[in-house]
């Protein structure tokens, strides 16, 4: 077996070897301890992958993240005594074949035997993983968080079939950052280096006044600075902009009692080595893990306020808000984007005969019957009132949005809906509004592309229903009421 070992101890890797021989597993093994010998460790191709989770200038779940696209076929073990029950259980969940306690390497060789056993579950977690698009910003693909969040949301809504609610796009949560106000050039550096590979999110500011903008904009779970008056500048923030404040200094400063009482809650060297270093800096990465993790509570508990109880679509204004986001973000871009308006035929006979409990029964199997023909983590659909519905499709260009709305017609009307008295064809009308290139000043094309698919549904309700019609802008006709 080729064993590949992520550890900055030797005698520590030479014992997990001995471990393994003494149970019988024999192995030639490579022992790296730097991002940049991993990755070339990773061109090798080992069988298997043990890692220590906290590294001086590495992270474990950094290299884990490495592994999963360079080599998502091999297995993937932790052996740690840092790494906490929370993340190993987003390690195990992620693709991680095992994870084990430096303290009971009993159940290394066990775990390491079951990881060398094909496991097409594992493979399928390393392989199934979203890629990102390559010319992808911010923006792109924020469905994906709600994909990621998709247990909350079965948990929080466990009577409502959620499965709309993955195709929801939202802007992504703010996760907590840390936030480096470091006067000293080489210092401020050498933090820069080590705190990205430490596997946190980072900002920089230069001077105390950009530092406390950043930190009254927004949260930030930790503060690394060497000034002092911004230490207390930022104490007198609301509570939250700054969670933990760490003063870095020389080490043995006198300074530090002084940071302590304006407000530090810890002191590191600014030399930045040796396990007093990385012990503060566990310390430092546990309270960002924590602030995170509420950040996305919050998160959740505004997301699932958008969301329409009885469908599983998005709000009306969950749409009025997100949609512009949708037309900026395409014009920035210059990517096409399309939007289809879609209305239930006669659905007024529907409740005036079978009663509103079964009127509410077709609405979400609709809404169940549209998303099953979206793309998941990209389209997405709202209710705008009623038993109308407003469906976005990013990066979509109009002939391709055209095909998609016949593609939903036909879904809707191809199988009967099951009602009381017997099952029923029910047909829905679509109007499109698509451009191939959103360029230019984006202001009101929006309102305009909501106008446009508007119309061209309402000319799809006059020239009978159960079809599509595609509007263009500036061929908008006043909306008349349906039947």
């Amino acid at each position: 077996m080729r064993l590949l070992i992520v550890e900055d101890s030797a005698p520590d890797a030479e014992l997990t070897v001995r471990h393994l021989e003494s149970e019988g597993i024999d192995c030639a093994w490579t022992r790296v301890a730097t991002e940049e010998d991993f990755r070339e460790a990773l061109r090798t191709t080992p069988d298997l992958i043990i890692c220590d989770c906290t590294l001086p200038g590495f992270d474990g779940m950094a290299a884990f993240s490495i592994a999963a696209s360079q080599a998502p076929d091999v297995p993937f073990v932790f052996v740690s005594g840092t790494l906490g029950d929370e993340r190993a259980r987003q390690a195990l969940q992620g693709g991680a074949a095992a994870c084990v306690a430096k303290g009971d390497r009993r159940r290394l060789a066990q775990a390491v035997r079951s990881s060398l056993q094909p496991d097409p579950g594992r493979r399928r977690r390393a392989t199934d993983r979203p890629k990102p698009l390559a010319d992808a910003d911010a923006g792109t693909g924020a469905a994906q968080h709600l994909l990621a969040r998709r247990a909350v949301l079965d948990d929080t809504l466990p009577e409502h079939d959620t499965a709309a609610m993955v195709s929801l796009t939202s802007g992504a949560p703010q996760i907590a950052a840390a936030l480096l106000a470091i006067e000293a050039g080489p210092t401020r550096e050498r933090f820069e280096k080590l705190l990205t590979m430490a596997n946190l999110e980072l900002e920089s500011s230069v001077g105390a006044s950009e530092a406390l903008g950043r930190l009254a904009a927004g949260l930030h779970a930790l503060l690394f600075t060497d000034n002092l008056a911004l230490i207390r500048c930022a104490r007198q923030l609301p509570s939250g902009a700054a969670t933990h404040i760490v003063f870095v200094s020389s080490a043995g400063d006198a300074l530090e009692s002084e940071a302590l009482r304006a407000g530090a809650n810890d002191w590191v060297p600014s030399d930045a080595r040796g396990e007093h270093f990385w012990a503060h800096l566990t310390i430092a990465r546990r309270i960002a893990d924590l602030a995170a993790s509420l950040q996305r509570a919050l998160h959740d508990n505004c997301m699932l306020s958008t969301v329409d109880e009885l469908t599983g679509a998005g709000r009306r204004h969950y749409f009025e808000e997100q949609f512009p986001r949708e037309v900026e973000r395409a014009g920035r871009l210059g990517r096409p984007l399309g939007i289809v308006m879609s209305d239930l035929d006669h659905f007024k006979r529907v409740n005036d005969r079978h009663g509103h409990q079964v009127g509410d029964q077709v609405l979400r199997e609709f809404v169940a019957r549209i998303n099953g023909s979206l793309r998941v983590g990209r389209d997405w659909i709202a209710r705008l009132g009623g038993e109308e519905f407003a469906i976005v499709l990013p990066d979509t260009a109009a002939s391709k949005a055209c095909a998609v709305a016949e593609r939903l017609r036909e879904r809707v009307r191809s199988e009967l809906f099951v009602l009381p008295a017997r099952p029923t064809s029910i047909s829905a009308s679509f109007g499109v509004c698509a451009l191939d290139q959103v360029a230019g000043d984006c202001n009101e094309l929006a309102y305009r592309m909501v106008r446009a698919a508007d119309a061209a549904l309402y000319e799809s309700k006059r020239r009978g229903r159960n079809r599509i019609t595609a509007g263009r802008i500036g061929e908008e006709r006043p909306r008349a009421s349906n039947e």
